[in-house]
């Protein structure tokens, strides 16, 4: 069996789930619009610059990344290929870990719907799963701190997800607020290309994406490093946390890395400018199913 542990999004990596690097083309892309048109994604995708990634190199860099993932000290599980599903890139939005719980996300996108079928063999072996009654949340939108949980109210998550995941907490016995994040515009898809956790009590975000209330919200939990209109756009926000000391930012970065040195946390550079081409970074394309526990109240 797998004991599920989540206490905060930068807590020690120890087991992870991540997805197959499959080749697409843009007629995959353009048959799942045509076959499901949804507005979200059309404003989504006005939004963001999405294109086809080369794949021999967009797969090099995924295994260089999940090499990365194993060298410290994580249990890597990869999602089974589904035939029926052309990208299998970012298992995040699948499913979503807090404390000793596993949350099913209930999606609008039929396809994404389709993709959770992979996590299922994996099920029968976790502890304790959770499924949402009603709502919309993906995992892209959840950020699990030391003391709460921050749940983006983007294209794919809604406030009757908010209220169902609270129920789901009520049921589970985690003792979590629940604190809804709302965008200064249409066409975001998460939040966690606009806020990542990159340390304890220090986030990474571009709070021109945030309406005001909820950029203060942030600023009266973590220590804020600004990014800028060309990093978001860049997915450098996307960031993923091996450890409260450790965390895998874009090669291309080095802002954001000099200030993670500045504040004791050692950034670990990789590139994965050809797979963030389908837009989406490290933190999306990792699911992960335990993270040590740690003692502090607040962030890490």
């Amino acid at each position: 069996m797998i004991d599920v542990s989540n206490p905060s999004d930068v807590a020690t990596l120890t087991e992870v789930v991540v997805g197959p690097s499959k080749r697409f083309t843009w007629w995959d892309l353009i048959w799942g619009s045509l076959r499901y048109p949804d507005p979200a994604s059309l404003r989504y995708a006005s939004n963001n610059n999405v294109r086809v990634p080369e794949h021999e190199r967009a797969g090099r860099q995924h295994a260089d990344f999940v090499q990365v993932l194993k060298e410290s000290g994580a249990r890597v599980h990869t999602l089974e290929n589904l035939p029926d599903v052309a990208i299998q890139l970012y298992p995040r939005d699948l499913a979503f870990a807090v404390d000793d719980t596993l949350f099913l996300a209930r999606s609008r996108d039929p396809i994404r719907r389709k993709e959770q079928r992979a996590l299922f063999p994996l099920l029968d072996k976790i502890a304790r799963v959770e499924r949402l009654d009603a709502g919309l949340i993906e995992g892209g939108d959840v950020i699990v701190t030391g003391g709460d949980v921050l749940v983006g109210l983007s294209e794919a998550s809604d406030l009757a997800g908010v209220s169902a995941l609270r129920t789901a907490f009520a049921r589970a016995g985690v003792e979590r607020e629940v604190v809804p994040i709302e965008f200064s515009g249409r066409g975001v898809v998460h939040l966690d290309t606009k806020f990542t956790m990159v340390g304890p009590g220090l986030g990474y975000v571009h709070s021109a994406s945030l309406t005001p209330y909820s950029r203060r919200l942030l600023a009266d939990r973590f220590e804020l490093i600004e990014a800028t209109d060309e990093e978001s756009r860049a997915l450098m926000v996307n960031t993923v946390a091996l450890a409260p000391d450790r965390v895998i930012v874009d090669a291309r970065a080095r802002r954001l890395a000099d200030a993670l040195r500045g504040n004791g946390v050692e950034p670990v550079p990789l590139d994965f400018s050809e797979v963030t081409k389908f837009p989406g970074g490290f933190r999306c394309a990792t699911l992960p199913l335990r993270r040590e526990h740690r003692s502090s109240p607040e962030g890490g």
